[in-house]
């Protein structure tokens, strides 16, 4: 009899004891889309983004066809010709907006891009410049916490200028970006990036570009 007392006040106060305390540890996924990562929209889903700084100001809208592929266009109205520091002139490009995500895993996201489109530009003398852009780039983002996503980018923004003095310009532009979620459908960013040019005729010449946005999904 004493034995079994022993055991029903063993089982009594097993039961009666609390949980023992778990270790857990959280990795922040970020939100479900971005701008400057490798996130896409995702299927059925819209994206506006606007952004302003040099060489200009642009405008996008882009849809998710899949959960993994957004495909959009962009209007921009540039007072630099493709960043060129040196080439300060009025135009404007439309583009073709393509983001293929590759990968989107805990806070890791790293998307293919391709942008191609026509672009023109003219000088202080009235002179024209017209060529086709035809840039592919990669894109990665990191998830710091739920509002915050870092931005890291290797692109080669390709463009063939037509006529007299024309030829292919190959940029080699590795780039940052920083996003802040004010709302899980709204945020800001600032991304830059720089980098040679090599220009026709084998010299090289630096182009930077560097906005200031928002973007906003519905």
């Amino acid at each position: 009899m004493t034995a079994l007392a022993l055991v029903v006040a063993l089982v009594v106060s097993a039961e009666d004891a609390p949980p023992a305390a778990t270790t857990s540890t959280t990795v922040s996924t970020g939100q479900r889309w971005s701008v400057v990562g490798g996130r896409t929209v995702g299927a059925n889903g819209n994206v506006i983004e606007a952004g302003l700084g040099w060489p200009g100001l642009s405008v996008g809208y882009s849809r998710g066809v899949l959960d993994s592929l957004d495909l959009g266009v962009r209007l921009s109205f540039n007072y630099g010709l493709e960043g060129l520091v040196t080439r300060v002139l009025p135009g404007a490009k439309v583009q073709g907006v393509l983001k293929f995500r590759l990968l989107d895993k805990n806070a890791l996201s790293l998307a293919l891009t391709f942008e191609p489109g026509p672009l023109f530009a003219v000088d202080r003398f009235g002179n024209g410049t017209v060529a086709f852009s035809l840039p592919v780039g990669l894109k990665m983002g990191l998830a710091v916490s739920s509002a915050l996503t870092l931005g890291f980018t290797f692109e080669m923004p390709l463009w063939i200028q037509f006529g007299a003095g024309g030829g292919a310009n190959l940029p080699l532009l590795p780039g940052l970006g920083l996003e802040y979620f004010i709302k899980s459908e709204l945020l800001v960013f600032f991304r830059t990036r720089m980098g040679p040019t090599l220009r026709p005729g084998g010299f090289f010449e630096l182009t930077f570009d560097a906005q200031l946005g928002v973007g906003y999904r519905f």
